[in-house]
């Protein structure tokens, strides 16, 4: 565990969050500095972006602020200055078995934990990169693979770059939140009623991200889903699942070893790989 940090401010520094790691890859890497902007576009096109230049893992990336934080499905992710934790991880993976549901699946189980320990909140996951509060969205996961051409790669020239990017909010103060998400989101400082040290919270992530991707890398999946539903928001959950133009709704039942998503509908029971899950309210509607 690790210690809190003395930053009233909860400003991001870089130098506070390298000084707590308590990692092996993650935010230590070989020949390179991680970094953290005042402002950009987005921590995973930079990341991405990193990985082309031949970065090594371990390389984060984070910011104040972004003006083009991006989501799952194509959507925007709203990052205001000093509002949130926006953070992007460089991974170079040698056996990478697990699809991008299972590595979102496990991700967020890092940052739930992550919270829990660091502000003591304890956060639900709803499937499959979500982080909720109360039915409202506290944070995200959005994981992103990259095939680059490189001479020292495998013998196809190609290696893989997985960027796992990290949203999540930290404070309402002096935020003019867009109107369409008035009611739909929710802040760590709000639910916890006190301040937030976002380097702390970044060590954590860091720390509880390395420990679940290496039970991960080791084909431990059976723990990580294990922990996943203990975290779960959407089983046990009415839920309507949009896939393109198709519209699934039945029982969240359970979670597969792949990270898909089971639903039992009045045709029987579906797997769900990818697409938008909403779970239904007491009232009836959908959130």
């Amino acid at each position: 565990m690790i210690l809190a940090l003395k930053n009233p401010h909860g400003q991001l520094d870089l130098s506070i969050i390298e000084s707590h790691l308590a990692t092996q890859v993650v935010g230590r890497p070989q020949g390179t500095k991680n970094e953290l902007w005042e402002e950009i576009d987005s921590t995973n096109s930079r990341a991405l972006l990193l990985a082309q230049q031949g970065a090594p893992q371990g390389v984060m990336v984070l910011a104040d602020s972004q003006t083009a934080g991006r989501g799952r499905l194509g959507r925007t992710w709203f990052s205001p200055p000093g509002a949130g934790l926006y953070m992007s991880v460089l991974l170079r993976p040698e056996n990478l078995s697990a699809g991008l549901p299972l590595i979102t699946i496990a991700s967020g189980l890092a940052v739930a934990t992550a919270v829990e320990i660091a502000c003591g909140v304890k956060l639900q996951l709803k499937w499959v990169n979500d982080l909720i509060f109360q039915g409202r969205k506290v944070g995200g996961i959005l994981a992103e693979l990259q095939s680059i051409v490189s001479p020292s790669s495998t013998s196809s020239g190609f290696s893989q770059a997985l960027v796992i990017g990290i949203g999540v909010n930290i404070s309402s103060r002096n935020v003019r939140l867009p109107q369409e998400l008035t009611d739909k989101v929710s802040w760590l400082e709000d639910v916890r009623h006190n301040s937030i040290d976002r380097n702390l919270l970044v060590s954590q992530i860091a720390y509880e991200l390395e420990q679940v991707l290496g039970l991960l890398w080791s084909g431990q999946m059976n723990s990580i889903l294990d922990a996943w539903r203990c975290y779960s928001a959407t089983l046990g959950e009415t839920v309507r699942a949009t896939v393109g133009e198709n519209t699934i709704e039945g029982l969240a039942i359970d979670i597969t070893n792949s990270g898909a998503l089971l639903i039992k509908t009045r045709n029987g029971t579906r797997e769900l790989h990818a697409g938008e899950v909403s779970i239904r309210r007491p009232d009836g509607t959908y959130c």
